[in-house]
């Protein structure tokens, strides 16, 4: 019987600090550039770091993109903790609202920004995506589930089914906000999907939608 593999030995923080380092120019060069423009030769240009460095930590630029992918999903899973009332819910929103407006809609790519640029690239990173997609369901479902079983929500209530409404308003609402280069798509589409989650609520105070989020605008001066 052939050996197990080792387990890759940890990194030193300069390590570690050093891939990611790598895996943000090449996040930066995949928003700003496009996929196309996502050689080796680029982002060891726009990291600042040698040939053998880069293939210390990233032996092709498929490992790199999947190291990209699972790095998103993970910032998406830390992101999304559980609810556990109506208020996590909204504090959800306004979080995904704020932190879609400190990319300033450009650098690292967000989950959605990842899919749309990789989504055709091979198998191999479409089942990555699909892994990540699954895993970003799942978690908020198991959020849905408990607060269902904690009496806020009607047995009606389908914690799959309102997942996936969640979970698609907030891609489909991050892509246009990067089209529009504005914050809004995203905030009426979460605002949707929340709204929809509020149809289920136990309590028929917390049924009532709530109107979208709009930025404060400052007054011009003369």
């Amino acid at each position: 019987m052939a050996e197990p593999a080792p387990s890759p030995r940890p990194l030193t923080p300069k390590g570690q600090a050093t891939r990611d380092r790598i895996l943000d120019a090449a996040a930066e060069l995949l928003s700003t550039d496009g996929l196309s423009a996502l050689t080796m030769v680029a982002i060891r240009k726009a990291a600042s770091v040698s040939g053998s460095q880069l293939a210390h930590y990233f032996t092709d630029r498929q490992a790199l993109l999947r190291a990209l992918i699972e790095r998103q999903m993970r910032t998406a899973a830390d992101f999304d903790r559980p609810w556990e009332t109506f208020d996590d819910v909204e504090r959800w929103l306004g979080q995904a609202v704020r932190r879609l407006r400190a990319t300033g809609f450009s650098g690292a790519p967000t989950y959605h920004g990842l899919a749309g640029q990789l989504a055709k690239a091979d198998p191999a990173l479409l089942q990555a995506l699909t892994d990540g997609y699954r895993q970003w369901i799942a978690l908020v479902e198991a959020s849905i589930r408990d607060m269902k079983e904690r009496g806020l929500l009607v047995d009606g209530a389908d914690p799959h089914q309102l997942a996936l409404v969640l979970v698609g308003a907030h891609q489909a609402g991050g892509t246009m906000a990067f089209v529009y280069r504005e914050e809004w798509p995203q905030a009426d589409a979460l605002r949707f999907a929340v709204n929809r989650l509020r149809t289920f609520a136990a309590d028929p105070a917390e049924r009532a939608p709530r109107p979208p989020r709009r930025p404060r605008r400052h007054r011009s001066t003369a």
